[in-house]
C-alpha cells in the first residue's frame, strides 16, 4: 500500500532526503514485507518530501518490465502511483509526457520516451538520433550519414 496521495497539490519545502530505485520498488511491490514496512515507516516519519531522481524512476521502469514482467499498463499505473504521492518530489512533467509514448509504442524503451519528452517540453526539438524506430514513431529526427 502506498502512502497518502496528492490531494490539493501543495508542495512541502522541507526535504527528507532522496530515494533510490530499490526503495521505490519495495514500496510498490511489497515483495519483501520487512523492507516494505521500513519504507512505509520512513514515509510516515519524514519531515518533508523525498527527492526522486529521473534515473531512479527510469530504473524502476526497467526492473518492473524486465525482472517482474509487468505490462506497460501496469508500469504506467505504478509510476502514476509514485507521482501521486505528496511526499515524493519527482519530474512529473517529463514522466507524464513520456508514459503515454511508452504505453503506445512497444518498440520504444522508457529511456527513449523520456528523451523525446525532454526535447519536446524544453522546446529543444528535434531530438537527433540514429535510432530509426524512434524517429519513425516520435518527433525525433535521424542524423544524416554521409555516403
Amino acid at each position: 500500500m502506498l502512502p497518502e496521495t496528492a490531494g490539493n497539490g501543495r508542495v512541502s519545502k522541507a526535504f527528507a532526503g532522496s530515494l533510490d530505485a530499490n526503495v521505490l520498488l519495495r514500496l510498490l511491490l511489497n515483495d519483501i514485507p520487512k523492507q516494505h514496512q521500513a519504507v512505509a515507516n520512513l514515509f510516515d516519519t519524514a519531515p518533508g518530501q523525498f527527492d526522486v531522481a529521473d534515473t531512479a524512476v527510469i530504473e524502476v521502469v526497467f526492473v518492473l518490465e524486465r525482472y517482474y514482467q509487468f505490462t506497460r499498463i501496469q508500469i504506467l499505473e505504478a509510476i502514476q502511483g509514485i507521482m501521486a504521492l505528496t511526499s515524493v518530489n519527482c519530474n512529473r512533467e517529463v514522466f507524464t509526457h513520456a508514459l503515454p509514448l511508452f504505453t503506445k509504442h512497444a518498440s520504444l524503451s522508457f529511456e527513449d520516451c523520456c528523451l523525446v519528452a525532454y526535447a519536446e517540453l524544453n522546446q529543444a526539438k528535434p531530438l537527433w538520433t540514429f535510432d530509426q524506430k524512434l524517429a519513425r514513431v516520435t518527433s525525433a529526427e535521424l542524423v544524416a550519414i554521409a555516403s
